[in-house]
């Protein structure tokens, strides 16, 4: 079930179909919300209050419980183990790298130019030591160019 749900909201590169990811979480919420609304139906209108209980069990139960279970199935996916270093794909990085580029680019025209490129520096140096291969070479080469415009706006590296 897991797998085709995988394949159902995520492509082979696992991002996020959007559109398909809003559909289903909205679904859910308006089954949630729905279960409320039942809730306080029947609890106004079944006069039997052991059979009103039944009613009320089987709809928090058959209307919640799948948003609680999709939500928690969202955070098992996309975990992050304190300690466990994180392993980044090629297209990650790759995505981070432009990121902290135009940000660095962006940054030399405010007026808070320095603490901005000094943490942009700390960020790629981050990403420089935690990516492999390839990758390893395209972020040391981004974080020597964001040094090179911090140092420009008098920003001195500290280790």
């Amino acid at each position: 079930m897991a797998g085709r749900l995988n394949r159902y909201l995520f492509d082979a590169d696992g991002r996020v179909r959007r559109t398909r990811m809003l559909v289903t979480a909205a679904t859910l919420i308006a089954m949630a919300l729905g279960g409320s609304l039942m809730f306080t139906a029947i609890a106004l209108f079944v006069p039997n209050p052991p059979l009103a209980l039944a009613w009320m069990l089987l709809f928090v139960v058959a209307l919640k419980i799948p948003l609680i279970a999709f939500c928690g199935w969202l955070i098992y996916r996309n975990k992050e183990i304190p300690g466990v270093p994180v392993v980044w794909s090629g297209r990650e990085v790759r995505e981070i790298l432009t990121y902290l580029s135009a940000q660095a680019t962006a940054s030399l025209s405010r007026p808070d130019a320095r603490p901005r490129l000094s943490y942009l520096s700390r960020e790629a140096w981050h990403v420089a030591d935690q990516a492999e291969g390839e990758m390893k070479a395209d972020a040391v080469g981004v974080a020597l160019e964001i040094d090179r415009l911090a140092a420009d706006h008098g920003v001195h590296r500290t280790a």
